[in-house]
């Protein structure tokens, strides 16, 4: 039975499918931190106790290198190379997950952000890292990082909650398969990857939030190119753009803190169109119990009236969880804190200020060759409009004057293809 069995108004939480917090001082994110937080996971693994920063390693590292090139004078040749400028994290993707090495020094929106990236990654493990070109040096010291004296394969298994947006789960996994695939492009990227889908999963999750009675499904999101002029008259930007998903955003705590409040949070939560999915008619009344308890619990004004359908009791219950974060109430400030800290770090990124054009959605041109790269994936090359139906797929859509700039910046990159003039016939190739 979905249904908690004694459902009693509690603290308000969003913690199962998303990461900010309504506490402030909780609201703390470093996306490198993040980064190796979430190669642990994709690696599947743990780094020894023993190793509680870089310095341990390196000692390792010197232990073993001095013993096979004539002692210590090649060691500081070598140090400088790989350690005092932190290159070392990039001699492979897993080595990532030396950003982490002392987690207790983290913070728990990163771990909160992580599992949002992991839930979004569902079972998808490398057991086998994609090789990579090393020289002998690097090779040793990968050889260091895969002794059972630095990592080991986790026996822990994550609790991972049902994808509140299945397709946008199969695509990043499916983004993220063909990222993986090719190393030095994951490794220069893997940061911006993240910060895309948690824009991404953001936009699309407060877009569909309020549809709890169906599926969720690709809503229209504007974006233009940061190399583009804005102006007020592109009505598609005006009215599906930054505005719209800035608004929907308010939703969000709201929404999926009654949805948290529903279900027992230490068994796996389901996402609130799925929820709907499974109550019956023998639950009405408990939810109807549920509401007057609520109501009276936070001492809400809005009349009350019993519900005698699943849709009208959820529906009752999504009015009481929003009307207690109204203007001048006693939680006001936890809702704005959560709507700031949304902002501020999985929207802001791609926002931009156009003077007295307004706000827009943005992409610049690193997140773009970004998309356009894992959007064609394994292709060689596609049709321009296939590329932008992929682009739709995952949630970035263009107007026709953004269309327009999109090939002639392609054109420019010299990543395009006219096989005539005819718009069917331009193709775009991957940039790697």
């Amino acid at each position: 039975m979905p249904l908690q069995k004694d459902l009693q108004p509690k603290n308000n939480s969003a913690a199962s499918f998303f990461p900010v917090s309504a506490n402030s001082a909780n609201n703390k994110y470093d996306w490198d931190t993040v980064v190796g937080f979430f190669i642990k996971a994709l690696h599947n693994l743990e780094l020894e106790k023993s190793i509680k920063n870089l310095d341990d390693f390196k000692l390792l590292c010197k232990t073993r290198l001095t013993n096979k090139l004539d002692g210590e004078p090649f060691w500081h040749i070598i140090e400088k190379m790989y350690f005092d400028n932190h290159q070392i994290l990039n001699i492979a993707p897993e080595m990532q997950a030396l950003k982490v090495l002392n987690p207790e020094s983290s913070n728990t929106g990163d771990e909160r952000l992580t599992t949002l990236l992991v839930n979004l990654m569902g079972s998808m493990q490398l057991n086998k890292p994609p090789s990579v070109h090393l020289n002998f040096l690097e090779k040793e010291i990968k050889a260091v990082f895969d002794s059972p004296q630095v990592t080991r394969v986790s026996k822990k298994t994550p609790k991972q909650h049902m994808p509140y947006l299945p397709y946008l789960s199969e695509l990043f996994q499916k983004d993220l398969h063909f990222l993986v695939s090719h190393p030095e492009h994951f490794l220069q990227n893997i940061k911006s990857f993240l910060k895309l889908y948690g824009f991404l999963y953001t936009a699309q999750l407060s877009l569909n939030i309020k549809g709890w009675a169906k599926e969720p499904s690709v809503k229209d999101c504007y974006f233009i190119l940061d190399s583009e002029k804005a102006s007020k008259e592109r009505t598609k930007l005006q009215l599906h753009g930054h505005k719209q998903v800035i608004e929907a955003t308010y939703a969000l705590f709201p929404y999926l803190a009654l949805n948290e409040s529903l279900q027992d949070t230490k068994d796996v939560v389901l996402p609130f169109w799925q929820l709907f999915t499974e109550l019956t008619a023998a639950d009405i009344d408990a939810l109807n119990n549920y509401a007057a308890n609520f109501h009276e619990d936070r001492k809400l004004i809005e009349k009350l009236q019993p519900a005698s359908s699943i849709s009208d009791a959820l529906t009752i219950l999504a009015k009481l969880f929003t009307e207690q974060f109204k203007k001048g109430s006693t939680r006001e400030t936890a809702f704005n804190n959560f709507v700031k800290a949304t902002r501020e770090t999985l929207i802001r990124p791609f926002e931009q200020g156009r003077k007295r054009a307004g706000s827009y959605l943005v992409l610049n041109q690193d997140y773009l060759l970004l998309l356009t790269n894992i959007t064609i994936g394994k292709r060689d090359k596609i049709r321009l409009h296939e590329l932008l139906k992929e682009f739709q797929s995952r949630g970035v859509f263009f107007d026709k004057s953004s269309e327009v700039c999109l090939v002639e910046l392609f054109e420019r990159m010299g990543n395009v293809e006219r096989m005539s003039d005819s718009g069917d016939a331009v193709y775009v190739r991957k940039t790697i």
